[in-house]
């Protein structure tokens, strides 16, 4: 009877209430990227953005990365923050605007976050379409979630004062604990790629079609364009979770629009296709100062080079 009461006391010690082993946790993959694309509708190298950006997409993708296209455009009505009691279809009604045009102008708040357009919260911003404009959102995809996470083994507690033999069995163990865990690790990623495959040909399709299709813009004020731009691009990472990159493919040879100290704070600025060295020095300072996580300035040549390899890092 004692020796049953031991095996069963070892089994509740082993293992966590889910019948997972206690010397053992689920493997936290890198947060997935969040790349909002700011394009140039009245240059007419939209068509080779818009490829760049398919480039992007067809070198590397994770589970539950989220892609938004945006239009550069001036014709942004706003910002508006949350308040208690507030709601989508209020906002809307407030603002002269339907809950629909304010559900597509914010996909942050949407199935792209996993979220139910009914939930706000206090203190979230909104941003308010112009109805006169063109919606400025030109794609919003996520890739799928992607395989269960696979459960690593720990690595045991070191003994203190060990034999020879004690040490050896320790670094045996560890070893073939990293071993296995290199292992899973592999077999999810590959398992990971094959998930979000799909997707990346059907984002990269749909972008070459778009290239094929879209017309040049109206001229406008680049800086201003830009700057309201920025604006509803930072607004659109706020609310969701990852790595936020803002990646700006046109429209920056101006130098950089206005950006307010902490507007860029967790967000990597990249800005491409840059021709003008001295545009390129002043969005590198204004993006620090800015408070962006990096910045990264990519002249012409360098955008065709290593644009995938700078925002999937």
């Amino acid at each position: 009877m004692k020796r049953l009461l031991a095996v069963l006391l070892f089994g509740l010690v082993a293992c966590t209430a889910g019948g997972r082993q206690a010397n053992s946790v689920t493997y936290k993959p890198p947060p997935p990227l969040i790349l909002v694309a700011i394009v140039d509708p009245t240059s007419g190298t939209l068509p080779d953005q818009l490829h760049q950006l398919g480039g992007v997409v067809r070198a590397g993708a994770s589970p539950g990365e989220a892609l938004v296209v945006m239009l550069m455009q001036a014709h942004v009505a706003g910002t508006y923050v949350v308040r208690r009691g507030d709601s989508l279809s209020s906002i809307a009604g407030a603002n002269g605007l339907t809950l629909a045009e304010i559900e597509a102008a914010n996909p942050q708040f949407g199935p792209l976050s996993g979220r139910n357009f009914g939930l706000i919260y206090q203190g979230e911003k909104v941003t308010l379409p112009d109805r006169g404009a063109q919606d400025p959102l030109a794609l919003v995809s996520r890739a799928p979630a992607g395989p269960p996470l696979p459960v690593l083994l720990q690595a045991p507690q070191e003994p203190s004062n060990p034999t020879d033999f004690q040490q050896a069995e320790y670094n045996r163990t560890v070893a073939a604990n990293k071993a296995t865990n290199d292992a899973r690790i592999a077999a999810w990623r590959a398992e990971a790629e094959r998930a979000v495959q799909p997707w990346q040909s059907q984002v990269t399709a749909t972008l070459d079609a778009k290239a094929g299709t879209m017309t040049t813009g109206t001229a406008t004020t680049p800086g201003q364009a830009l700057s309201a731009s920025i604006v509803l691009g930072v607004t659109t990472l706020q609310g969701l979770q990852g790595r936020r990159t803002l990646l700006i493919l046109g429209g920056a040879d101006g130098g950089p629009a206005a950006l307010a100290p902490h507007s860029l704070a967790g967000i990597d600025l990249v800005i491409a296709n840059v021709a003008d060295p001295a545009a390129g020095s002043a969005w590198t300072a204004a993006g620090k100062s800015a408070g962006a996580a990096s910045v990264s300035v990519l002249d012409v040549a360098l955008t065709q080079l290593q644009l995938a390899q700078v925002v999937n890092q």
